[in-house]
């Protein structure tokens, strides 16, 4: 299994800053990553890392250290081919009192996804970002927090790689016709057999998602899982969902960042302008 540990070097490229709602005063800190280098009027594509609910603590760095969701995007090598921004916001201890979780298994919109998204709002307008190539990620909880932003604001996010997450499959039908890589694991008893129906369902409605036939084994060369999901790639495609056999909730994140076909088809999606 490919290795997510956290160097020193990956927490070193990102900033802590903090974000202040107008509306309510109420302050989500996040980290951020910015090219050493951006030419004048240049426009870049942006990243946002959500962790689960076990990251829902007062350090602010835990984003940096969830598996790799959050710094893979930074490394050297990749940003190299794709100048980028990255944005990990830490929803709190201190936000869970005031707000209630930021994402719950009713699958409804919450007071924490309201600031979220008018985090996310703000640091479009603050940070040099292409609207046009506007990512989202996230395992788990955010995971959830991508979908619910989509339910409710489908034109937001360009495209999406959810990881071990799950919404009410019909309530996330609006999302039929974005691009989506969705990745999780047989033991994982929620995320699993939702994704399963959310899937039949838009390939009932005339999608074409591709998927592996046959659940993978996890503990595969890299390499190996990379080139079997090079080829499910196809252009007349944009729902992707990869399944790894056996594994449990948290098991899916282990690995699920590791892989250069999903990072770069997520960057080759862009709106047309």
């Amino acid at each position: 299994m490919a290795s997510t540990r956290t160097l020193e070097p990956d927490l070193s490229r990102f900033t802590q800053k903090v974000f202040t709602d107008p509306e309510t005063g109420i302050s989500l800190p996040y980290s951020l990553y910015l090219p050493k280098k951006i030419k004048q009027g240049e426009k870049l594509p942006m990243v946002y890392f959500g962790v689960d609910m076990s990251g829902n603590n007062d350090d602010l760095t835990t984003p940096l250290y969830q598996g790799n969701g959050a710094t893979i995007w930074t490394d050297p090598a990749f940003q190299a081919k794709h100048p980028s921004i990255v944005v990990a916001p830490q929803y709190t201890s201190e936000l869970v009192t005031k707000l209630g979780m930021l994402t719950a298994d009713d699958h409804q919109w919450t007071k924490g996804l309201t600031l979220l998204k008018h985090f996310l709002d703000y640091a479009v307008k603050t940070y040099p970002v292409d609207p046009n190539r506007i990512y989202g990620t996230g395992q788990s909880q955010g995971g959830m927090a991508n979908i619910a932003i989509s339910d409710r604001y489908p034109d937001f996010f360009t495209a999406q790689y959810l990881v071990a997450c799950q919404w009410d499959p019909k309530k996330m039908q609006v999302l039929k016709d974005k691009p989506l890589w969705i990745t999780v694991c047989e033991g994982d008893n929620k995320a699993y057999p939702a994704m399963n129906e959310t899937t039949a369902l838009w390939e009932k409605a005339g999608v074409k998602a591709a998927r592996n036939e046959t659940l993978w084994d996890s503990t595969l060369p890299v390499g190996t899982l990379n080139a079997k999901m090079e080829q499910l790639l196809q252009p007349d495609t944009h729902i992707y969902y990869t399944a790894f056999k056996g594994g449990n909730h948290m098991y899916t994140w282990s690995s699920a960042y590791s892989y250069d076909a999903i990072r770069e088809w997520l960057f080759s999606q862009a709106k047309e302008k």
